[in-house]
């Protein structure tokens, strides 16, 4: 039985007749003629190949299926209303709406301390959920209503989504401050011997610096292949590795900062989100708190 092809104001007209067990008493309360609460419950029937109604001593029972259903349905409609409320009057001291986002660790390192800190005072009700969804499949969890906000490189494409930049961030290569061979400053050919740290939530493949270089014709050996960004750096605080990561993520560490021996575009920051919240007030409340954000 598929939803999608039942019009969901008919089940307005089943929860009004469940609640007054006249037809004529269903069409006053809904502003309609009986003629159409007739009609829709005809439609009604027909979609659930079953009477839902039965006329008893002049009133309109429900039958087992009406009574298994009915309390999901005014939930159902219930959760509508309040959407449909807050879409019109978002107070974000008193939402207690679920934003979901997808972000990498290097972009909730960023964001999450900052937007939660104003949250706690702005919006101290509403939740955020944070998980990483592949790029194959974010246009997917927008249209299913799994995503809300999105943080990415520009690479992802779609007529559904709307995207705009927020930040950017340039790369720097990090060393322990006792690296035996690196003090100060990196050559191409000194970067080249070393091992490195690769940070990807791919098996296998490499990122950015590695496109770059191989422009170069040039591969570095890469070592150790972990997840997360934030892992890596007590990694090279304990080895001679080098990380190449974004600025950003080298504050608050005890590591060589240096500069790469070689040209690479800056890391751009985009905010997607679905082309049908555009004038959402609620997104637009919580768009306008992530440019703050990142504005600082």
């Amino acid at each position: 039985m598929l939803l999608n092809k039942i019009d969901m104001n008919l089940f307005i007209v089943l929860d009004a007749i469940y609640s007054e067990r006249k037809l004529t008493k269903a069409a006053e309360v809904l502003h309609i003629t009986q003629p159409a609460v007739s009609n829709s419950l005809a439609r009604l029937r027909a979609h659930f190949s079953d009477e839902l109604f039965v006329r008893q001593s002049g009133q309109m029972v429900p039958t087992p299926l009406t009574e298994n259903i009915i309390e999901r349905v005014r939930e159902a409609l219930a959760s509508l209303q309040s959407s449909l409320n807050e879409h019109d009057a978002f107070d974000p001291l008193q939402s207690t709406r679920t934003f979901r986002f997808s972000m990498n660790d290097t972009s909730e390192a960023y964001v999450l301390p900052r937007l939660m800190y104003v949250l706690q005072k702005e919006a101290p009700n509403i939740q955020i959920e944070s998980y990483s969804i592949p790029r194959s499949d974010m246009v997917r969890a927008f249209s299913a209503g799994e995503l809300d906000f999105a943080l990415d490189v520009p690479i992802i494409n779609d007529s559904d989504l709307v995207n705009t930049p927020i930040a950017d961030d340039r790369y720097v290569c990090v060393a322990h401050h006792e690296h035996p061979r690196i003090q100060g400053d990196l050559s191409l050919d000194q970067y080249m011997k070393e091992a490195h740290i690769h940070v990807s939530s791919r098996r296998k493949g490499g990122g950015q610096i590695d496109a770059v270089l191989a422009r170069l014709g040039l591969q570095r050996e890469i070592k150790l292949r972990i997840q997360h960004s934030r892992a890596a750096s007590p990694i090279v605080a304990q080895t001679d590795m080098l990380l190449t990561i974004p600025e950003s993520l080298t504050q608050g560490t005890e590591l060589q900062i240096l500069e790469l021996p070689f040209a690479i575009p800056k890391l751009d920051w985009h905010l997607y989100w679905a082309q049908r919240h555009e004038n959402d007030r609620a997104h637009q409340w919580m768009r306008e708190r992530i440019f703050e954000v990142f504005g600082d």
